[in-house]
């Protein structure tokens, strides 16, 4: 790793924090939305999908840029960045292995909760882009995106910290602005997002965190050679 720019690794108490708060907010969404249709979850997600014309034209393109692709886009071009900017493979192995483990997560519960899309189910509802794949509950955008900010968070500059998070609100928000998803897929992909980047923390700390007063440093495994 770049000496002149170590990692901020949280305490192993506060990464598992982070974690056990996204296993409850993923068990509180899930239990809500298996009881059925939820009438506070579809009037949030009419408040921000139907909108005047004028400003649905507006928030359209950005909407559209949290799509896949954008999502896809921003991760590689953060991964790239923290790549370069630590010297090392780690932060980029972090990111990735963290959005693919809860985009896996995430579409296991879909397959289980089997809940409806809002534009399938909700009479006024607006679909602003292609009929999503997949079930509603919960959303994989949110899930891998939560998860990847909270992964990347130790090696991004602080003045950086705060854009990566309202990246990830912005996803949610996203989601419900072009149609595909309740308010409560949104919250259960953050429990799930949540989750995994709290684990990822956990290990990062085990790998790169010290052992004591004369422990070896920690070994960069992108090229084998202490960090």
């Amino acid at each position: 790793m770049n000496p002149n720019h170590p990692p901020r690794l949280p305490p192993a108490r506060t990464a598992w924090l982070v974690a056990g708060m996204g296993a409850v907010v993923f068990g509180l969404a899930a239990l809500l939305a298996h009881t059925g249709p939820n009438s506070v979850d579809e009037r949030i997600f009419l408040f921000f999908n139907d909108v005047p014309g004028w400003l649905a034209d507006l928030l359209t393109p950005v909407a559209k840029l949290f799509l896949p692709l954008g999502l896809f886009v921003v991760i590689v071009a953060a991964g790239v960045y923290v790549t370069i900017r630590h010297r090392s493979g780690v932060p980029l192995a972090a990111g990735a292995t963290a959005a693919a483990v809860a985009y896996v997560l995430a579409n296991l519960a879909k397959a289980v909760a089997q809940r409806p899309r809002p534009y399938e189910v909700v009479a006024d509802a607006v679909l602003r882009q292609s009929p999503a794949h997949g079930t509603s509950f919960p959303s994989s955008h949110m899930s891998v995106a939560v998860a990847t900010v909270i992964a990347l968070l130790p090696f991004l500059p602080r003045r950086l910290a705060p854009w990566a998070i309202a990246y990830a609100v912005l996803v949610g928000w996203s989601r419900m602005f072009l149609g595909v998803h309740f308010p409560l897929d949104v919250l259960g992909g953050a429990g799930v997002g949540l989750f995994v980047g709290g684990c990822t923390l956990v290990v990062l700390g085990l790998v790169l965190r010290p052992r004591g007063p004369g422990s070896p440093p920690a070994v960069d495994p992108a090229n084998d050679r202490p960090g």
